[in-house]
């Protein structure tokens, strides 16, 4: 997300050429500022669009482009009340021409070509004024809050959920409506991001819509929940397969549930105890164990998760209604 200490910004790059996009891009990835996210289009509408779904800190846009220009989406997002510092690039010819946009709140236009000097200049300036105005976030406070959300949701804390959703409230308590509001979806974003990494699928957010934050907590839970829990029988079976001495503890700590949560949905899918359906998973190998010959029954109870041969001996019985040992001599195998 950035560098510690610093503020975080997520910057868009309009342009129809996608060597001067790529070019602005380059520049910024060689500066010294904590970019959050670069994004790219080619035009206004495909700017628009995305300054709907997302939260810029900055546009960097052409003047002149095909379909909606420079200028119209300088009218077109103070129209829809967003709130990005606007640089503005310009050929000479347009330079007249873009000063009219001034009364969008443009906060600064250049000549092309662009130097990497001269764009580190401008952006420096419009960095230090929207820092001062409150709107930057620094890093290490967002970190902290996405960090915070991310590790109990993954966890599927229920209270420490609730406790990081109002830490993030009070933190921002103060900044001002729409930098809050501009804050908590980006704050929203950083923590769908990590736990789409730790599932190893992306959460959507198309759902999110108008809900406020509070909302959004709610079906972020509510996704991450259902998601980790999808295929949990078989993915607990598969872990018992490999290690069937695991306890419930280790297993929850490679799957990232808590106990008490682990307990609760595993009871709610499949009707049964963990303990229960990890014996019924040991003594279903058992059972094929005990049929290879090269095997003794004293080894394939340790390898079912049994050290001691009386107490395998006996779960084994309540099973299948023999012993093993009878199970064995009933196929003329040894013990």
């Amino acid at each position: 997300m950035g560098r510690k200490g610093r503020t975080v910004y997520r910057i868009l790059i309009v342009d129809d050429e996608m060597v001067f996009r790529k070019g602005i891009g380059a520049m910024l990835r060689k500066s010294d500022f904590s970019i959050g996210q670069i994004s790219e289009a080619v035009d206004g509408c495909e700017a628009l669009k995305l300054l709907e779904q997302n939260s810029y800190d900055i546009v960097i846009t052409d003047i002149r482009m095909p379909g909606m220009d420079g200028l119209m989406l300088c009218r077109s997002i103070r129209e829809r009340g967003l709130k990005p510092d606007i640089v503005i690039l310009s050929g000479y010819d347009d330079f007249k021409y873009a000063q009219t946009a001034i009364q969008y709140g443009v906060s600064d236009y250049v000549l092309k070509p662009v130097s990497q000097r001269k764009l580190t200049e401008v952006l420096r300036e419009v960095i230090r004024k929207r820092e001062q105005s409150g709107m930057g976030l620094r890093y290490s406070q967002m970190d902290s809050l996405v960090t915070g959300l991310a590790q109990a949701l993954w966890d599927q804390d229920r209270e420490a959920w609730l406790r990081a959703g109002d830490v993030v409230v009070k933190t921002l308590d103060g900044i001002g409506p729409k930098a809050e509001e501009e804050i908590l979806q980006e704050i929203i974003l950083s923590t769908v991001e990590k736990i789409s990494a730790k599932l190893g699928e992306r959460l959507p957010t198309d759902g999110f819509g108008e809900q406020d934050f509070q909302e959004k907590l709610e079906l972020l839970w509510e996704m991450t929940g259902n998601r980790k829990s999808h295929g949990l029988l078989e993915t607990v079976r598969e872990h018992l397969l490999a290690n069937p001495a695991m306890s419930q503890e280790e297993l929850c700590g490679l799957l990232g549930f808590s106990s008490s949560h682990f307990s609760q949905i595993f009871k709610e899918k499949t009707g049964q105890k963990f303990v229960d359906y990890r014996t019924q998973v040991r003594m279903e190998a058992a059972r094929q164990q005990l049929c290879i010959p090269s095997k003794t029954v004293t080894q394939v109870a340790a390898e079912v998760g049994y050290s001691d041969y009386s107490h395998f001996s006996s779960v084994f019985k309540k099973f299948y209604g023999k012993t093993p040992a009878q199970f064995r001599e009933e196929r003329g195998l040894g013990l």
